[in-house]
């Protein structure tokens, strides 16, 4: 049964990888611009791995693939990939199977730091004055959250954290709301609500790197605790006479998570529905296993907001609307058909 499952979690994840090969090149293809995919292809191979272009490509093509729209996608990836990564974090640690990655109300908060830079700063901000308050409100939210749910991680109560996380999304999007009420003009309220619905457009080379390392960082810790995270599906009674140190443990991964999504929201906004939905879908493949569970989500993940990044940019061309948008409508329909589903639950199928 054991050898079944790993080859066929190595199936899905050679299959993943060249569907993600596949849907970046499809996203940077297609836009307000279109390119053929061969065309990109061959770009993105010369200037990844030195391959001789085998027909020439104007500088002004070479501009969009490389400037515009090959790192808004690589950023499409990260955000889904983390999305789902923390969405299977906070779905353990809570034992809720309706957990996402914005529970403890991290995008609340963002929402409160990148709305305040628009309505005082307007079009002076910038896209990096937005990102900048919008991590600072995640993380004064996540703080907030750690030390009224954890109590400064001396309690491992899951209740006491959904709920404080709970309180505080509804207190800063209560000021969010009071902020573009506030708003002097149309446009600087306009542009909170984009924001808030997410965005990629702010991609950018200098953008990537950090976001990557957050990610990276985040990914290896987990696979380090992934064995933790089974035994934490048992309960933290469970967990605690296996000799596991629950309180450190489930403090370690709200630290990362918080950390990780306040890092993506700053930057993109608050897309939805990816950490709620992703994991479920990989669970019907790897069952509870968090080590294969967290592989697979990671690359799902980011195939599945790339995806959604192109619907955005190419339904109404020229015009681009909120990927929270497509991630929802999608999403939304989704996971509902896997809650119809007689035969799914929290661990996979029963």
């Amino acid at each position: 049964m054991s050898k079944n499952l790993n080859k066929k979690v190595l199936f899905w994840g050679l299959l993943l990888s060249i569907f993600l090969v596949i849907s970046i090149i499809l996203g940077v293809s297609f836009g307000s611009t279109n390119i053929s995919p061969k065309i990109v292809y061959e770009f993105l191979g010369h200037k990844l791995f030195g391959i001789e272009l085998r027909s020439e490509i104007p500088k002004s093509v070479g501009t969009i693939i490389w400037e515009i729209r090959f790192p808004r996608t690589i950023l499409a990836g990260i955000t889904g990939a983390s999305l789902a990564l923390c969405g299977v974090l906070m779905q353990c640690i809570t034992r809720n199977s309706v957990s996402d990655p914005y529970i403890l109300g991290i995008s609340s908060g963002a929402s409160t730091g990148a709305v305040s830079v628009i309505v005082f700063s307007g079009s002076l901000a910038g896209m990096l004055g937005i990102a900048g308050g919008a991590f600072i409100g995640s993380i004064i939210c996540g703080v907030l959250v750690f030390m009224i749910g954890t109590r400064f991680g001396k309690t491992s109560s899951t209740t006491r954290l959904v709920l404080s996380g709970l309180a505080l999304s509804t207190i800063f999007s209560a000021i969010t709301n009071l902020l573009i009420y506030s708003a002097e003009n149309s446009n600087q309220a306009k542009a909170a609500i984009f924001w808030i619905m997410g965005s990629l457009g702010g991609a950018k080379w200098n953008v990537i790197l950090f976001p990557s390392i957050v990610l990276l960082l985040v990914l290896i810790i987990s696979l380090i605790l992934s064995k933790s995270l089974d035994l934490l599906l048992f309960g933290d009674d469970s967990a605690i006479m296996l000799g596991m140190n629950v309180k450190l443990v489930k403090s370690i991964i709200l630290l990362i998570s918080i950390l990780l999504i306040s890092v993506i929201v700053s930057l993109t906004g608050a897309i939805g529905f990816i950490g709620l939905v992703i994991p479920h879908i990989v669970r019907s493949i790897t069952g509870t296993n968090h080590k294969k569970l967290i592989i697979l989500s990671i690359l799902l993940g980011a195939i599945f907001l790339i995806l959604s990044d192109l619907i955005a940019r190419v339904l109404f061309s020229p015009r681009e609307i909120p990927i929270g948008i497509i991630t929802a409508l999608i999403g939304g329909p989704f996971f509902l058909w896997l809650i119809a589903k007689n035969d799914y639950s929290f661990g996979g199928k029963k």
